[in-house]
């Protein structure tokens, strides 16, 4: 009789009895299914293999079971990593002459049982309706007003309360790991498909009149992906968009989240960066140059962050974070309505940012001149 085998995943050991993989192969083949034997087939740095030897309407038949693992890097962190690359195989594998075939991709859940997913065409997510206004409308508010009220202010308050609060959590795993997750979000920043890379080649004209700008951008970040290897003890929950088209405030003044990207754990300099940024759009947006009600705004933002986290070492860190933000509010493709000065400047500040050492709010003015 053959004993229950076991799977390795990045969190354990999944438990696999013969029960559960015999149900999910009929369901697969919809006919009687008999296990013969499980076997170890192959280990290497992306994946483990498992040989099943099975009867299926009584033909002995032989299948590979393949999980890749995320304790090792390679891109494969996240279950979604994992998940994106299998899904892919199984699309791809059967479209190569020649190749091995795919049978099906699934998963498993916390009690090992196997689903089919293999049929996949696309996915989606259902989630809770969110209430309340969103705060980009305050921003708006306040352009249109030229002040902010004592309520922006207390707003503020809020939504730099809420990131002390959840960047206090620090990541508590090994070392090793927290190298590794904070090098993939150094790494993301700098050449995800939706980050400065990403969008460069995306959010803007395949010809578009930046190409220069961009080169010299696309080098400086590089340079930068290398100087912040160093502060993988910084690795935080974050949220990772906390723009004002993803916060909003209810009726009774509750500030709630929406749609948390990239992982759970980050750099904190991408939520304050993410946040800050619209101050100095805006302000843009109001008088061409970084002054006024948005500029204390994002002076006060950034004095009462650092003084309730004591994280000066942030004003050294947040300068690629900070150019990413700006060329995606520059993006003509994303905000199209933006006078052509209020995206050169930005384009501008995307860039000079990156040439200094230290950020602060006092030197804004210089980093978006000509």
């Amino acid at each position: 009789m053959l004993k229950t085998s076991y799977l390795r995943n990045t969190i354990g050991m999944v438990k696999l009895n013969l029960d559960k993989i015999k149900q999910y192969l009929q369901s697969l083949f919809k006919d009687e299914v008999s296990i013969n034997k499980i076997e170890v087939l192959g280990k290497g740095w992306h994946a483990e293999t498992w040989r099943i030897i099975a009867k299926v309407k009584d033909i002995e038949r032989s299948f590979v079971f393949k999980q890749l693992k995320g304790e090792a890097g390679f891109g494969h962190d996240y279950p979604s990593d994992r998940a994106a690359v299998l899904l892919m195989a199984h699309k791809d594998f059967n479209k190569l002459p020649n190749h091995v075939k795919s049978i099906d991709v699934g998963y498993i859940d916390n009690e090992g049982n196997l689903y089919s997913v293999g049929n996949f065409e696309e996915f989606f997510i259902i989630m809770e309706e969110v209430k309340g206004e969103p705060y980009i409308n305050d921003l708006r508010r306040i352009l249109r007003k030229g002040e902010a009220s004592s309520m922006d202010y207390e707003r503020l308050k809020m939504l730099v309360d809420y990131l002390v609060d959840i960047h206090k959590v620090k990541y508590s795993g090994d070392e090793t790991s927290r190298k590794r997750l904070y090098l993939r979000r150094i790494r993301d920043l700098v050449g995800h498909g939706e980050m400065i890379f990403g969008v460069i080649d995306s959010a803007y004209p395949f010809d578009n009149p930046y190409r220069d700008k961009f080169i010299e951008l696309e080098k400086l970040a590089i340079d930068w992906r290398w100087k912040l290897r160093q502060y993988h003890h910084r690795l935080s929950q974050v949220h990772g968009d906390y723009h004002p088209f993803n916060i909003r405030f209810t009726e009774k003044n509750e500030l709630i989240v929406m749609d948390r990207s990239r992982g759970e754990w980050g750099e904190p300099a991408d939520d304050v960066s993410c946040i800050t940024i619209n101050y100095l759009w805006f302000s843009l947006l109001h008088t061409g140059k970084f002054n006024g009600v948005f500029s204390q705004l994002f002076k006060t933002f950034m004095n009462d962050y650092i003084d309730k986290t004591g994280d000066e070492e942030m004003l050294k860190i947040i300068q690629p974070w900070y150019s990413f933000r700006a060329i995606v509010i520059a993006s003509p493709l994303f905000y199209p309505e933006n006078p052509e000065h209020v995206r050169n400047a930005l384009i501008r500040f995307a860039i000079n940012v990156l040439k200094i050492d230290v950020f602060s709010t006092d030197i804004i003015n210089d980093l978006i001149k000509e």
